[in-house]
């Protein structure tokens, strides 16, 4: 229905035009009466007709699947009827009932109302063909030509525009759904690890550990070819993520986490949080050192805003060429789904590594 309305509007506006330009208009709709009016309004319906059918049938069903034998006929028929078919339409005794010289009494009409009309010319008073001078079938023609063509280019071009963006949002979607194949087994990668070390130290949170990694990979599986996923899913996500990242660390880490806001009734781009949460516990964690992570989410209003922070101890993964795959495909990503409505600040001081995102989530 949304696309259906602007046309609602604009046909019978174009509708107008024929009228308001006519010199026969003098306000009222007598302009119906006059024949040559008459033609040209039924010339410029057709032209909107042929419009709508060359956007909507024959340009996608016979012009795009190369069938041109059949699409130029459909179109000379389209021009065809444009040229003759108002001239068979417009005789007088249609639009009026009768023929203006029959519907006048002429001076002398005897009282008895007996009169009967000359022949016109050799026609009969009824006669369906062409009146008033109406020109050669050349002179018809010729002066079809150019609003036929202004209908036919402007459908071509509509069309044209129509598929390109068809093509651009498709392109789009392939590249998009490429990140988030490549986003997944890098995720994956990491959890198995995590578990794996757990099992080799025989820890009894390895079972806690495998039902979150359980989790994450439902939702992976499950979520993951959507554009957009409700945001408190994606929270739970997180947070799933968070806690094997937790088990791995073995609590040697200062780590705060804080959520404030409503999550539900928002959506999200999967995937998006976790890889900026990966990247500090990969460059941020070591058993050594001074390891500290914070991680704040808030909505406010129809702004989610997310920072987190971290120290940098792995200082041999913190080089410019490892700013890694699944980072610059987050960014990649964001681009791509959110365009100028997020914004995004990365400092890196050579100590503390800090990430704060807006996202406009309408």
């Amino acid at each position: 229905m949304k696309k259906l309305w602007p046309h609602l509007i604009l046909i019978p506006l174009l509708l107008t035009i024929p009228i308001v330009s006519s010199p026969d208009f003098d306000g009222t709709l007598s302009v119906f009466r006059v024949s040559p009016f008459q033609r040209e309004f039924i010339r410029f319906v057709l032209l909107i007709v042929f419009f709508y059918l060359n956007l909507n049938i024959f340009l996608p069903k016979l012009y795009s699947r190369k069938k041109y034998l059949s699409f130029t006929v459909c179109t000379l028929i389209g021009f065809g009827m444009m040229v003759f078919l108002p001239y068979y339409l417009t005789s007088e005794n249609i639009f009026t009932g009768v023929s203006s010289q029959m519907q006048m009494e002429p001076p002398g009409m005897p009282p008895n109302g007996n009169f009967q009309p000359p022949p016109m010319n050799g026609r009969p008073p009824f006669d369906f063909g062409p009146k008033r001078n109406d020109g050669s079938y050349s002179q018809m023609i010729f002066s079809s030509v150019l609003p036929f063509l202004f209908s036919f280019l402007s459908s071509l071009f509509i069309f044209r525009n129509i598929e390109q963006k068809k093509l651009e949002r498709s392109k789009a979607k392939a590249e998009l759904l490429n990140l988030k194949y490549q986003l997944q087994p890098h995720f994956l990668f990491n959890t198995l690890n995590s578990i794996y070390s757990l099992a080799l130290l025989k820890s009894d949170d390895a079972p806690e550990g495998i039902l979150k990694l359980s989790n994450v990979m439902r939702y992976v599986v499950q979520e993951s070819s959507k554009d957009f996923v409700d945001l408190d899913k994606e929270i739970e996500y997180v947070k799933d993520y968070i806690a094997l990242q937790l088990i791995r660390t073995d609590s040697s880490v200062d780590f705060s986490y804080t959520e404030t806001g409503e999550m539900k009734g928002w959506q999200i781009a999967p995937f998006i949080l976790v890889n900026f949460i990966e990247n500090a516990f990969k460059y941020g964690f070591d058993a050594e050192k001074n390891s500290k992570i914070s991680i704040r989410i808030t909505v406010q209003g129809n702004v989610l805003h997310f920072t987190i922070s971290n120290n940098i101890v792995n200082e041999n993964n913190t080089g410019k060429s490892s700013f890694k795959v699944g980072l610059k495909n987050t960014l990649e990503h964001l681009r791509q789904v959110y365009g100028k409505n997020y914004d995004l600040t990365i400092t890196d001081d050579g100590k503390t590594y800090a990430v704060d995102l807006k996202i406009n989530l309408t």
